[in-house]
């Protein structure tokens, strides 16, 4: 090596399939949360609460039909308040599909303007937990192009295996995105996909 100069290392750190962050260097404060299925999009900029146990309890739920149990309806909302953190609510949706299940907080009863909460399979067959807006007068559901600009979301687990989509994640209540999210104690319509 000839010359003189500085030498910087940078290097990524891969947690999971989900969740990474990239190019560290040793002068790096802290580290950044990059979100892999959301490339291009700003990360959220508070820490994830620990994920809810498997057995947790959902204390609002919203089912395909009445006499459904969550591992067989075709469509599961389950949503509670955050054990660790009360500021987050803890969502499980599941259901059979083959691209996306999802579900938005609207204003109104048309899917324009609603923050939508969703689980999309991928061509590598993961699933990527995402948090998107139906932009006014279009209804284009969790398309990338409505990705949020910052990925409110903290994702705790996702898959899909014969034909059912499962994930686990949660959100604040009331995130510092006012253009893209809406306050999750407010009254809103909840459309589910």
């Amino acid at each position: 090596l000839e010359g003189s100069g500085e030498v910087n290392f940078v290097y990524s750190v891969m947690q999971s399939s989900l969740q990474y962050w990239v190019r560290l260097n040793a002068s790096s404060p802290v580290l950044t949360y990059k979100d892999a299925q959301t490339d291009g999009v700003s990360p959220m900029d508070a820490p994830c609460p620990a994920a809810p146990s498997p057995s947790a309890v959902y204390r609002f739920t919203a089912t395909s039909s009445p006499n459904c149990v969550q591992s067989s309806c075709d469509y599961f909302l389950g949503i509670r308040t955050n054990d660790n953190d009360p500021t987050y609510l803890d969502f499980v949706l599941e259901g059979s599909a083959t691209g996306w299940i999802g579900v938005g907080f609207a204003p109104n009863p048309a899917m324009a303007s609603a923050d939508v909460l969703g689980c999309v399979v991928q061509i590598s067959g993961g699933v990527a937990i995402v948090d998107a807006w139906n932009v006014p007068a279009t209804s284009e559901g969790l398309n990338n192009d409505v990705r949020d600009d910052i990925q409110n979301v903290c994702p705790h687990s996702a898959s899909y295996s014969n034909g059912r989509i499962q994930c686990v994640f949660s959100r604040q209540i009331i995130t510092n995105d006012t253009a893209q999210d809406v306050p999750m104690n407010g009254s809103y319509y909840l459309l589910y996909g």
